[in-house]
């Protein structure tokens, strides 16, 4: 059931635009989709200049009575092309409304949608606060990716979060630096994983730290919609980044086989 979750908790680090990218970086077998999970609202809409309908809403409403995850997320996907690539989304509308609505019938008891078998899912989270109405999706995760800049204000947010963060589930928690930190992820990791340690007497590797990503402007404006891929858009250096994020999590996001193929196989992200 492989959920990769998508969150943050201080700035704007770029969470849809990694969400977006490290699904176009996924290998095909992955069937990778995006599905915007933002209490706040979803931007995808209008960053890809996507039809307001169908949306997050509609899989909501196909998921009360869907056995399929397949079906109910074919009531609410749509096409967005980076580069060569196809990415299947669920765009959530801009409104939180209806986002905060729309989650416990994806995310509550008893529901599969987020953890279809075949497919892997990239849940954007948006924010992470007390109380966010997406901190259920986290819990369903088997990897949540939690996005910072390496600076004191953003690190101070993350280390309080952290309790939380590491008792929400058995997914695997991953802190994804974003560019524009003032610290190496290992100075960042050893302070991270000493407090996991010391203060809330767990262990230290249940917390890593990948990254930094880097500062690449041109990688961004392709996810964002505002400028055209060329053929080597996925030698970008912020695509190869996200390759290798998958790459290192390929374990935690096994994709099952279709039912027709070898049930002896496994697919993988990688």
């Amino acid at each position: 059931m492989p959920l990769l979750a998508v969150t943050y908790l201080k700035g704007r680090p770029g969470v849809t635009t990694t969400a977006l990218g490290l699904a176009a970086t996924a290998s095909a077998n992955a069937r990778a989709t995006v599905v915007e999970c933002d209490p706040a609202g979803g931007d995808l809409m209008r960053r890809l200049e996507l039809a307001a309908t169908p949306s997050l809403v509609d899989v909501a409403a196909a998921a009360r009575g869907a056995t399929d995850p397949d079906t109910a997320f074919a009531a609410g996907v749509q096409p967005a092309v980076v580069g060569d690539v196809v990415v299947p989304v669920v765009a959530a509308p801009a409104g939180g409304a209806q986002t905060r609505a729309a989650l416990p019938e994806l995310a509550g008891t008893g529901r599969a949608v987020l953890t279809a078998p075949d497919r892997l899912v990239v849940a954007d989270c948006g924010r992470l606060s007390t109380g966010s109405a997406a901190w259920p999706v986290l819990r369903l995760a088997d990897v949540v990716l939690v996005m910072a800049r390496a600076r004191a204000d953003e690190l101070a947010h993350l280390r309080e979060a952290l309790a939380e963060l590491v008792d929400i589930g058995a997914g695997r928690l991953v802190i994804l630096l974003a560019a524009g930190g003032a610290y190496p992820a290992a100075e960042v990791a050893h302070v991270l994983q000493t407090h996991v340690a010391e203060e809330l007497a767990r262990e230290p590797g249940a917390v890593e730290v990948l990254g930094p990503l880097p500062d690449d402007r041109k990688a961004a404006a392709l996810l964002s919609g505002e400028l055209l891929a060329g053929k080597r858009w996925r030698q970008l250096p912020l695509m190869r980044a996200y390759a290798s994020v998958l790459d290192g999590l390929t374990a935690d996001l096994t994709v099952a086989p279709p039912a027709s193929s070898d049930p002896a196989r496994e697919e993988t992200i990688g």
